[in-house]
């Protein structure tokens, strides 16, 4: 169908539920991605305390860590694994295609253009957000048995019903579309 897809070269969604680490009973692991805007490497607690501890004569190691405090993430990462090496774009629409699709910004959204931009002669990639023919995270998982849920701000497309949260799997969405908000 022309559709790019997320399973590893030569993998099948079986091979998707593999290694998502799918329980013998058949229950899937659950999955939490978070992006933060404008969230520094450094700016969570467990980064803080490594870094001091590393350093225990660095005094601004030693401010930051007593300064920042974020448990409930702490805790996350404790019990999770976390993937730290997302390649994000400086702007917040690429970097959220490139989580969605798995792929390099200047690969999907390579600007942080208004919604309404579109190149008429393009139909699948002629608008803001991911293009049609790319498949996200959330199809994906909904294929290997997830229910899927997305909260916050989406900002990675909203031209067409397939560039919503909905048209690109997730069951619900909570949040808003664009990365403007007036709360």
């Amino acid at each position: 169908d022309g559709e790019e897809q997320l399973v590893p070269k030569g993998g099948t969604i079986p091979d998707v539920q593999a290694e998502a680490g799918q329980e013998a009973d058949g229950v899937l692991p659950n999955i939490v991605m978070i992006l933060v805007d404008d969230l520094g490497f450094n700016n969570v607690g467990f980064r803080c305390a490594a870094n001091a501890a590393a350093s225990p004569d660095d005094p601004l190691l030693a401010q930051a860590a007593a300064e920042i405090h974020t448990p409930r993430v702490d805790a996350l990462v404790a019990d999770g694994i976390l993937l730290d090496r997302h390649y994000g774009a400086p702007i917040c629409s690429p970097s959220r295609c490139a989580l969605q699709t798995g792929r390099l910004p200047v690969h999907v959204n390579a600007k942080n253009t208004g919604v309404l931009v579109n190149n008429p002669a393009d139909p699948v990639s002629g608008y803001q957000g991911i293009p049609r023919n790319m498949t996200g995270v959330a199809q994906q998982l909904k294929r290997a048995g997830y229910a899927t849920a997305m909260t916050g701000k989406w900002d990675a497309g909203m031209a067409t019903p397939e560039h919503t949260p909905w048209g690109r799997g997730y069951d619900e969405f909570y949040g808003y579309y664009q990365h403007a908000n007036n709360y």
